[in-house]
């Protein structure tokens, strides 16, 4: 019985003890729950307050419609009976006068190769004499030259890079003369003389030895082409003025014809090529016979032509054939034949702007904020033109808007949150 009392008493305050752990438990929890949400709150204001701007420049952007085209040119296909081993002489994509020489036929493989060596030495020969001048030279300018080097050398990698080896040689030999020229200006010594001689002489007893059976000449001016591609004759010029859509679209699907086993390339006839396309009528609205028209013909914008329209044909309602005529010719030109181009419809010059930068205001008129400082500022745009990625706004605007309009060199803030006009930001 006496030990009773005092082992109530103790129980009683190990049940007072458990209580204020679990409270101590309770207000701990408490206490870093408000931490956590403290700390969240503090990084959500770091994060929404974070801006991003873009500087506004002005450029240019096509309007383009894909279309599938077909190159129409009047061809005249070269072949000799001579027999031998054809070389060519002029190079692809060259004017060539009637009369000129195209192609030399040599009495066996022997001969032929030892004219091709020559004529490689000849260009090497040409450059080393060049180099021997400079030295003659004086006053030149050394930043020019050094642009021209890194161009010299950027186009060997780019040959390089994109498997392109059929003036690799060329190249090089622009970009050791540019070399020597540099050498010769800083004063170092060069001295061309014996490679010159040796070039001389190793060229004198290749010539010797590489007999010419016959030279070959153009027997009508035009742009000569080393090798026919098989559809010389599936559309011609002299078809152009009865085109058809069906027409068209039996030569995109034909095949190649059979290239005659003693061709020696072929010479394309005057100065002017055609360029048959379909493209929806509703692209075609502002086009008509003779306004000039950009081409992009292949993946790449570099490769853009300009053209004026030589004839139009709407069909099936919707559907218009276009034939494109140009004048421009090169070497890459002269090997096109079916293309996947791109027709320039529209050119729009302005403001580019990201159109993740694109806001609205309480009217919902189309703008941006911009940041000068730290104060934030909405601007007004008159959109152009738009695309996935981007605007491009009128460069001055003399209707009434609600903002001031956006201006070149203004930085546009194209991420961030609870923007406003007026607003000033750390």
């Amino acid at each position: 019985m006496k030990c009773s009392m005092p082992c109530f008493g103790k129980s009683k305050g190990s049940e007072r003890v458990k209580a204020g752990n679990r409270l101590l438990s309770v207000l701990a929890a408490a206490a870093a729950f408000i931490i956590v949400i403290y700390f969240a709150a503090e990084l959500y204001s770091l994060t929404a307050h974070s801006y991003t701007t873009q500087t506004v420049y002005h450029q240019t952007v096509p309007e383009v419609v894909d279309a599938e085209m077909f190159i129409i040119r009047d061809e005249t296909v070269l072949t000799t009976n001579t027999a031998g081993v054809t070389v060519q002489i002029a190079d692809n994509g060259e004017r060539v006068s009637k009369g000129s020489s195209i192609a030399a036929v040599f009495a066996d493989e022997s001969s032929a190769k030892n004219y091709i060596e020559a004529d490689s030495l000849k260009r090497k020969l040409d450059v080393y004499k060049s180099i021997d001048g400079q030295l003659k030279l004086a006053n030149i300018d050394m930043d020019k030259l050094s642009d021209e080097i890194d161009s010299a050398y950027m186009n060997i990698i780019n040959d390089a890079y994109n498997n392109d080896f059929s003036s690799l040689e060329d190249c090089k030999l622009t970009f050791s003369e540019k070399i020597s020229r540099k050498q010769v200006s800083l004063e170092q010594p060069v001295d061309c003389s014996e490679k010159i001689a040796s070039l001389t002489s190793k060229i004198a007893s290749l010539e010797s030895s590489a007999k010419v059976s016959s030279i070959i000449t153009a027997e009508s001016s035009g742009y000569y082409v080393g090798s026919p591609d098989g559809y010389e004759n599936v559309l011609t010029v002299e078809s152009l003025d009865n085109l058809t859509p069906a027409m068209l679209e039996e030569a995109l699907k034909a095949e190649k014809g059979e290239i005659p086993s003693n061709s020696i390339g072929k010479i394309i006839n005057g100065y002017n090529w055609y360029i048959a396309t379909v493209i929806d009528t509703s692209k075609a609205v502002g086009f008509s016979e003779g306004k000039t028209v950009k081409l992009i013909l292949g993946e790449s914008s570099s490769a853009t032509v300009t053209t004026k329209v030589h004839s139009m044909l709407s069909f099936e309602g919707n559907k218009t054939l276009i034939v494109f005529k140009c004048n421009l010719m090169n070497d890459e030109l002269t090997t096109l034949r079916k293309v996947d181009g791109k027709v320039v419809i529209n050119e729009y010059s302005g403001l580019k702007v990201s159109k993740d930068a694109l806001r609205f205001d309480e009217e919902g008129q189309p703008g941006v904020y911009i940041r000068r400082a730290n104060i934030v500022n909405f601007r007004s745009v008159n959109i152009l033109y738009t695309d996935d990625k981007f605007i491009i706004a009128a460069p001055d605007e003399e209707i009434k808007l609600n903002y001031a309009h956006l201006e070149l060199y203004d930085e546009v803030i194209i991420s961030g949150k609870d923007l406003s006009d007026g607003m000033v930001i750390g």
